[in-house]
């Protein structure tokens, strides 16, 4: 697709914000500071997007197959692609990144199950996860999906594609009514 054809695009659905990179310290802060201030007239909107933002962005950075290297292995961050967009309720925020294969299967059952509980479970739920212990290599304290569940208030939609013998796409997407 050309350049041009690609922007226009996006002007007619309504992008707010396209991203797709390293996430490093630097874009979760330009795009947070963008997300803080893009929303007054739905300020608890564009708190609990901002929200689900940093959960999704946190986890491509942890979680991506693909990573970007700045300067030494310590600086090493994943790669994805993340998307704002404005619908008539609501804002739809809808992240992809690389992931190993297996891990597609586990994360998709995790949604699902997250999907079937209530508020009432989801914060019970949280709560026990909080007091886990971390397992050796867990990057995160394992909350963000149900965080994003409890934010988004609406079900998280999950897509995995196969990308070759080893790797998936995996695409997360939560949604944020607009209500005030």
């Amino acid at each position: 697709m050309e350049l041009l054809e690609y922007h226009m695009s996006m002007e007619a659905h309504n992008i707010l914000t396209y991203y797709k990179g390293p996430f490093d310290e630097l874009v979760l802060s330009r795009i947070g500071d963008f997300l803080r201030n893009k929303f007054p007239d739905y300020p608890k909107a564009g708190k609990r997007l901002f929200s689900v933002f940093i959960e999704m962005a946190q986890n491509i950075s942890y979680y991506s197959s693909e990573t970007n290297h700045f300067g030494s292995e310590k600086d090493k961050y994943g790669v994805g692609t993340i998307m704002i967009y404005e619908g008539v309720d609501n804002y739809v925020l809808t992240a992809g990144n690389l992931i190993e294969k297996t891990f597609g299967e586990a994360i998709t059952e995790r949604c699902q199950e997250i999907n079937t509980l209530n508020t009432a479970e989801l914060r019970k739920l949280k709560k026990e996860l909080r007091s886990k212990p971390r397992s050796e290599g867990q990057k995160g304290g394992n909350i963000g999906l149900v965080h994003m569940a409890l934010k988004s208030g609406e079900p998280l939609e999950v897509e995995t594609k196969n990308v070759d013998e080893q790797h998936s796409f995996f695409i997360l997407t939560a949604k944020i009514t607009k209500a005030k």
